[in-house]
């Protein structure tokens, strides 16, 4: 008796989706698709396997492709060879492939590259073989390679390849179910043991497998491409034959857990239960429009597949978000949503739609007469409410109903008046009430004429809008709700803000902006003041943010790169940052992005033709982060980079580098990693790109700790990587023995320059104390020279000045005897004879050419040095020259040459113009220190 839930099984792989009201069974998970030129290789890929961490390598048609969850790598064979399988084994740490005519296997080197060794090529002469299947067992010493020639098999401890036995039958399928390994040959199904086949079943005619797996009673259970599946029973019959009821072409699959994974050729990617549910389903409308080759798994659980023409990732490992889009592209930018039992209600710029959730496929129905701009919808009573930019509409049982015909933005409920809703318009405030279970119009609100967005009742009956992107305004209304009493705007502190919020947790009515402020009304100073306790609370909101949202004690925050949730938890808050990331290239634009509560638990966010569905119930019960890892480390050098080996975990680097980029792996989806260096303190680095850099290194071991983390306080475990920077070359062993050496050497040469110093400053001390004896006595010499100097020089002047005191006093006497006035002739004769004689007496050169010679001698040669500089000088010249040098007065000069005192002074100036001086250069200056200290020839 065949089973119902295998027969469930088999028929629903057909279905798209099963009849749901559950928004999370309408939903898929998000998709990734990956063009060849992101991957860098060919279109077509055959093959998938998961390996460490994050690792997903991938077989094409130009090699091997390795994914580390961060970055793309291709690596080719050194004869380029096609691949068409890929294997990873987990014990041994290598990566097993097969491709035509050739399998090898790769494993990563010190540096962190995939390095290969080929194990077999296929002589050039033989027919081809293409490897299109690779199975070893865990624990056992043998690889299998299989193409449909033949099946080799690969001793990892003796190297040696042993084709197995063969029965000249071509080979379609080989595979691991549970710890065996089977293999199809034409009709038969053999399990291998070692080197030796045994048959399960021999009656498989026409039937050629794409999977095998085992029940839950341990039976196997076989999947062809288009032709069914079989139950084998424990004998090998066949115990039931069951045809897939649709057109269904499967070319790959694989297994998650218990479900099933299934690529087909022509209707894209099932998942599925063991009981037969379809989980998810990746179609057109997700843009998988290509032929599915291969499905793999990663570590994380996330589904790869290989497709005819490029790669697809389905993040089934992330278990809050999935997508709800529309397969047509057709909605529009979605603004808002409402979740009905049976219906699921959005509303975008082009109208409201529909879908209902029961229906086989995803599809939204534009409602009748509502295309327009949809700016929020509600649930009440028995209908949905839309806010539109023609005015305010309810929607029940497919008629599309008008309340008010005037734009309307939102509704809010009136906290004193159940039943009773006032709408934020375009131009103003209005009223509606609920009568016979429908929301009618009632008045529109006078005293406010302005376009309201966003508005909120606090515990008062008071109504606040945001009056502008800095203000708030609150308005008091009279009993009847007809008009406006009072109204105020309220301002708070800030420099760069451009955005103001207003959220209403519980009774509380929180204002704040995007400079981080928060703020509540102070009733006795009527003024908006910092509230401490919600500022606390939400201190880890971003200030950049573009709206903030409040449901119960649940804070979503909007910024550029996504969405926050902060979950008040008693005096605890939870945050999860990076949420809706993977859809970012899909938001509307960021003035219309809000969270929508869809129910309890699940929220939304509007998407371009759909929705971001988030269940925070399997957010709060995700995983914790891995730590990351070191893929590879690299210099960053000015002309090129070079790899460092990662031999046994450490790290060495070399002298004089001034930047490390380490490249990570095992990352959490905003790839955010912090760093330390803990000998350089405890200040944590942030870093997002996938990678860190350590820049300014210096000489030494030090410890480098990463973890992951979201920027709101989470973090993984820590990571230690042991860093050795290399000392430079004056640094090393060598260097300081050579150092040493180089400080005997050093000593020595100065010991012998500190005795050969020594010997010169003591032979220097000698031939000091000798010239100071001898210039002490020349100094003694000098003396009696001087001395002797001194008395001529006395001797000279006490000569002079006795010529000058006898010619004064012959010239009295001459006056004298000139004057006497004797009649006798013989008198007057006898006084000329006097007068003459005197005059004889007064021009008398004999005393001058004595006195001449001894002035030279004394004056060291001063007539010589005169001569000798100016040789037109005369006698008359030379004996002025000699009297002023003596510092004689005019008078004086005078006396001695025997003339009047302006002779001398015209004689002065005849000599000045003879001895060529300057006006600014005195005469006696220039005879007693210019002359005087002229190098003579007699001193040559």
């Amino acid at each position: 008796m065949i089973k119902l839930y295998f027969l469930s099984f088999l028929f629903l792989c057909c279905c798209v989706n099963l009849y749901s009201n559950s928004i999370d069974d309408i939903t898929s998970k998000p998709v990734r698709f990956y063009t060849p030129s992101e991957y860098k290789s060919d279109a077509q890929v055959w093959s998938i396997s998961k390996g460490e961490y994050d690792d997903v390598y991938f077989a094409t048609n130009e090699g091997i492709v390795l994914y580390d969850g961060v970055r793309w790598e291709k690596y080719v064979t050194p004869s380029e060879c096609i691949m068409r399988s890929v294997f990873y084994d987990e014990e041994n740490k290598v990566a097993y492939s097969g491709g035509v005519n050739e399998f090898g296997y790769w494993k990563y080197d010190e540096y962190g590259n995939l390095q290969y060794t080929v194990l077999y090529e296929n002589s050039p002469s033989a027919p081809t073989q293409e490897f299109w299947k690779i199975a070893k067992v865990p624990g056992s010493r043998l690889v299998y390679f299989e193409s449909p020639l033949s099946l080799l098999v690969y001793d990892m401890v003796t190297g040696k390849i042993t084709p197995l036995a063969d029965d000249g039958m071509r080979f379609h399928f080989l595979f691991i179910v549970g710890e065996k390994v089977y293999v199809q040959q034409n009709n038969y199904l053999y399990r291998l043991d070692g080197y030796e086949k045994q048959m399960v079943t021999d009656q498989l005619e026409n039937f050629y497998l794409v999977y095998m797996s085992l029940a839950s009673d341990g039976r196997l259970r076989l999947f062809s491409s288009e032709k069914g599946t079989l139950l084998l029973d424990e004998r090998g019959k066949i115990e039931k034959r069951i045809s897939y009821e649709t057109n269904m072409r499967i070319t790959s699959m694989s297994r998650l857990g218990e479900d099933y994974l299934i690529g087909t050729g022509n209707t894209g990617f099932y998942r599925i239960d063991e009981n037969g549910t379809v989980l998810s389903k990746v179609g057109e409308q997700m843009g998988l429009k290509n032929t599915v080759l291969s499905v793999g798994v990663n570590n994380k659980g996330d589904i790869w597949l290989g497709l005819n023409g490029g790669i697809m990732m389905i993040e089934e490992s992330v278990k809050e978000e999935s997508l709800l889009l529309d397969p047509k592209e057709s909605i529009g930018y979605v603004y808002c949503a409402v979740d009905r039992e049976e219906q699921l209600y959005v509303g975008t710029n082009k109208g409201l739609f529909c879908m209902n959730k029961e229906d086989k496929q995803t599809r939204f129905v534009l409602v009748p007469e509502s295309k327009g701009q949809v700016w929020d919808l509600y649930h009440i009573g028995d209908e949905v409410v839309v806010a539109h930019n023609k005015g305010l509409f309810s929607v029940f049982n497919g008629t599309f109903r008008e309340i008010k015909h005037s734009g309307v933005y939102t509704l809010v409920p009136v906290p004193s008046r159940p039943g009773y809703y006032i709408s934020g318009n375009y131009v103003g405030l209005s009223l509606y009430e609920m009568k016979d279970g429908k929301l009618t119009f009632r008045n529109n609100i006078s005293g406010y004429d302005d376009l309201v967005q966003n508005c909120v009742f606090d515990k008062d009956g008071n109504l606040w809008i945001t009056h502008s992107r800095r203000e708030y305004m609150r308005l008091r209304f009279d009993n009847d709700y007809t008009s406006i009493v009072e109204s105020e705007i309220y301002t708070v502190p800030t420099t760069l803000s451009k955005r103001a919020f207003m959220v209403k947790v519980g009774n509380d009515l929180i204002f704040m902006n995007n400079e981080g402020g928060v703020y509540k009304y102070n009733e006795l100073n009527n003024t908006l003041q910092s509230d401490e306790y919600y500022a606390t609370l939400l201190s880890t909101i971003n200030r950049d943010i573009l709206r903030i949202q409040a449901f119960d004690d649940r804070f979503w925050q909007i910024n550029e790169d996504g969405v926050c949730l902060l979950q008040k938890n008693y005096n605890k808050v939870m945050v999860n940052a990076g949420l809706f990331a993977r859809m970012k290239d899909q938001f509307i634009p960021k003035g219309f992005r809000k969270v929508i509560q869809l129910q309890d638990s699940i929220y939304a966010i509007g998407l371009e033709n759909g929705l971001g569905i988030m269940n925070i119930t399997a957010l709060n019960g995700q995983s914790s982060m891995k730590k990351p890892h070191i893929r590879k480390a690299e210099i960053v050098g000015e002309l090129e980079n070079r790899l460092l080996s990662l031999e046994e975990g450490n790290l060495s680097i070399p002298a004089h580098i001034n930047m490390v980029r380490l490249w990570l792996t095992a990352l959490n989806r905003e790839r955010q990693v912090e760093y330390r260096i803990v000998e350089r303190g405890d200040k944590w680095e942030n870093s997002s790109g996938g990678y860190i850099q350590l820049s300014y290194l210096r000489s030494g071991d030090f410890t480098l700790e990463i973890r992951s983390t979201n920027g709101y306080g989470i973090h993984s475990e820590t990571s230690q990587v042991m860093l050795h920077i290399a000392s430079p070359w004056y640094a090393t062993t060598y260097a300081y023995i050579f150092y040493s050496l180089l400080v005997v050497v050093i000593v020595f040469l100065i010991y012998k320059v500190i005795l050969i110093q020594t010997r010169r400053k003591e032979e220097k001390i000698r031939l000091n104390e000798e010239r100071k004896r001898k210039e002490e006595m020349e100094r003694y010499q000098l003396n009696c020279l001087q001395e002797e100097l001194g008395n001529k020089n006395s001797k000279l002047m006490s000569i002079t000045m006795l010529g000058v005191q006898n010619n004064t006093f012959l010239k009295k006497i001459k006056d004298a005897v000139s004057d006497i006035d004797g009649q006798s002739p013989v008198i007057k004769q006898q006084v000329q004879r006097i007068v003459k004689d005197i005059e004889r007496q007064l021009n008398d050169q004999s005393g001058w050419d004595n006195f001449a010679e001894h002035f030279n001698n004394t004056c060291n040669g001063f007539f010589d040095r005169l001569i000798e500089k100016h040789p037109k000088l005369t006698n008359s010249d030379l004996r002025l020259c000699a009297y002023i040098r003596l510092n004689l007065s005019t008078k004086e000069i005078a006396s001695l040459m025997n003339v009047s005192s302006s002779s001398v002074e015209m004689a002065k100036y005849r000599l000045r113009k003879k001895l060529e001086l300057d006006e600014s250069i005195a005469l006696p200056y220039y005879l007693t220190e210019v002359i005087a200290t002229l190098k003579s020839f007699v001193n040559d």
